[in-house]
This record gives structure tokens, C-alpha cells and sequence, in this order.
């Protein structure tokens, strides 16, 4: 019995169900890793997206960014008053951009744009972007600024 060598099959098998938790531990840290890189994602593309819609508005909205009020992709870019250009065509464009099947849209995506005349003070328009989207779970980004409009 002085002579021993190797290991017992009963520490082999301790050896193995020790390495087994701490590899499922690794594979489940794994998954969640992959999800929250997916939400990060998916959160950076609804910014970027509200993000050019509202250059959208400053940039073609001048001295009228009211125009841009009641805009929801949901509906095919219409709005009680009807759209015309430029504001159906970055509608339109911006519908097709948050609905883009090549990884660079958001699944379920859905754009509504509110701005209010005036608001917070005269001359100015206070607007509001927001984005929804999501399958199973719903997510929303909003991003609001001030722009103004006396230059006219």
C-alpha cells in the first residue's frame, strides 16, 4: 500500500462535477452576456433613429416644425391634417429606416413625433421623439429638445 499512484475513481468524480458547475456557470454567464449586448443594441439604434428625426426637423422643419406634429409610423405616416412634403417624405424615410429588416431597424418598431408651438416660450417649439419597439417585451426611447423659430 506504500506504492500508490494516480487518483481514486471517487476524486475523479469530485474533479468532474466540480469543473461541471463551473462550466455551466460559464455558459449561463455566456447567455446573459448575449442578451445584454442585444438590448444595448437595440437601445443604441432608437436613439440613433430619434436622433435623425430630429435633425429631420431641424433641418427641413425651419420656421414651421409644427408641420412634423402627430407623425406615427403606425399609420403610414398619415396625420389628421395629412402630411406633405418635406415632412411625408422624412416620414416616410424615417418609417422605412426604424422598420429596416438588414439589422439596422427594431423589430415591432413604431416613431411618434409631438412638438408643441410656442412652448416653453414664445417662439420656440418644444418637440419630443419617441420610439417603441419589441416583440415579446415592449421598450421605449424619447428624446426631447427645444427649437427655436423666430427666424423667419
Amino acid at each position: 500500500m506504500n506504492n500508490q499512484k494516480g487518483f481514486t475513481l471517487l476524486e475523479v468524480l469530485v474533479a468532474i462535477g466540480i469543473v461541471s458547475v463551473g462550466l455551466l456557470a460559464v455558459a449561463s454567464m455566456q447567455t446573459t452576456a448575449l442578451q445584454g449586448n442585444t438590448s444595448a443594441r437595440d437601445v443604441t439604434i432608437a436613439v440613433q433613429l430619434a436622433e435623425e428625426m430630429l435633425d429631420r426637423i431641424r433641418v427641413n422643419g425651419g420656421v414651421t416644425p409644427v408641420n412634423y406634429n402627430g407623425i406615427d409610423t403606425n399609420n403610414n405616416c398619415a396625420t389628421p391634417v395629412g402630411l406633405t412634403d418635406p415632412v411625408l417624405g422624412d416620414c416616410t424615410q424615417w418609417r422605412a429606416r426604424l422598420l429596416d429588416t438588414t439589422g439596422l431597424g427594431l423589430p415591432g418598431a413604431r416613431g411618434v413625433v409631438s412638438v408643441t408651438a410656442d412652448s416653453p416660450i414664445a417662439k420656440t417649439a418644444a418637440i419630443s421623439v419617441t420610439i417603441t419597439w419589441g416583440l415579446l417585451g415592449t421598450r421605449t426611447v424619447t428624446l426631447s429638445t427645444v427649437m427655436e423659430t423666430w427666424a423667419t
